[in-house]
């Protein structure tokens, strides 16, 4: 199977309210690279569940994760909730978790643990190891809670978090059973580039490939006309990934820029192939999932 998801880093547009849910705000520890070795840091972190949430069940568990914000200001101040594409997945039955990586709004971090350095010399392997380092705190968290089914997780990000979300699926921890990646990618919007091209774009193809190393299925969705990775780049960084061992499937959308996951407007166009995705999720890994209602 093949597609793609590619979306910008904005506030969601429809308040929490909207979709019926109830929201928790937890900090996850995590390790990392201190100023003085290694420190533990904290992830700000939503829980979203449904209203008619039943604590006595186990859920199958969807983690969000957020691209990079353009400014300093944004990245220092905004936390993403992603409301119009959790309001998708509590409706089919998923507990929805949304973290903020080291260095973000809410998390601690003085900078960017997965920043990629500068763009003629981008390091997107650091920033591949230190993103999924974030993610897999978070499964490992998510997993000791009552109410979720640990075997059950599926990872989702827009643009650096689609590259975080397929980095951390690279990993093949216990319980991950698949990736969304919504325009994925590092070092888009280069300044040195035309609109559409990364920083050393070659190498950013090669990374992307390396987690074909992934044993589970994956969905690509960008649009034909988003700024950060054309489709000429995505479909390079896909065909990497599958000749390294990756399966998934990519997707090109008509044009609606880099903010499928982030705008309401986008849902109508990406909900298509995350139906899809999530019923083949369920027969290709011959598990149930709980709680789940997929049809």
């Amino acid at each position: 199977m093949r597609r793609i998801l590619l979306g910008l880093v904005i506030l969601a547009t429809v308040p929490m309210s909207a979709f019926g849910m109830q929201t928790e705000d937890i900090m996850v520890r995590v390790e990392g690279k201190g100023l003085f070795g290694r420190t533990t840091y904290r992830l700000a972190t939503y829980i979203h569940k449904p209203d008619d949430f039943d604590s006595s069940k186990r859920y199958p568990v969807v983690i969000i994760s957020h691209g990079t914000a353009v400014d300093a200001y944004t990245r220092a101040h905004a936390r993403f909730d992603y409301a119009d594409a959790s309001g998708y997945f509590l409706e089919k039955g998923f507990i929805v978790v949304v973290p903020m990586r080291r260095g973000y709004a809410g998390s601690d971090g003085a900078s960017i643990a997965d920043h990629i350095g500068s763009c003629s010399n981008p390091d997107y392997s650091s920033s591949a190891r230190e993103a999924s380092r974030d993610i897999a705190a978070v499964i490992g968290h998510v997993k000791g809670l009552p109410f979720v089914d640990g075997r059950n997780i599926l990872l989702v990000g827009i643009s650096s978090g689609g590259f975080a979300s397929l980095a951390a699926a690279s990993l093949n921890i216990d319980g991950v059973i698949g990736a969304i990646s919504f325009a994925g990618g590092q070092g888009g919007l280069s300044r040195t580039e035309y609109p559409g091209h990364a920083c050393n774009e070659q190498s950013l193809i090669e990374v992307m490939g390396s987690f074909g190393q992934a044993r589970v299925p994956t969905l690509w969705i960008y649009s034909s006309d988003d700024t950060f990775f054309r489709p000429q780049l995505a479909q390079a960084m896909f065909a990497e990934f599958l000749r390294n061992g990756g399966t998934g499937r990519l997707v090109i959308t008509p044009p609606f820029g880099h903010a499928l996951l982030s705008r309401v407007e986008g849902i109508n166009i990406w909900i298509p192939y995350g139906d899809e995705f999530l019923r083949e999720l369920r027969v290709r890994n011959g598990v149930k999932m709980a709680q789940g209602r997929l049809d």
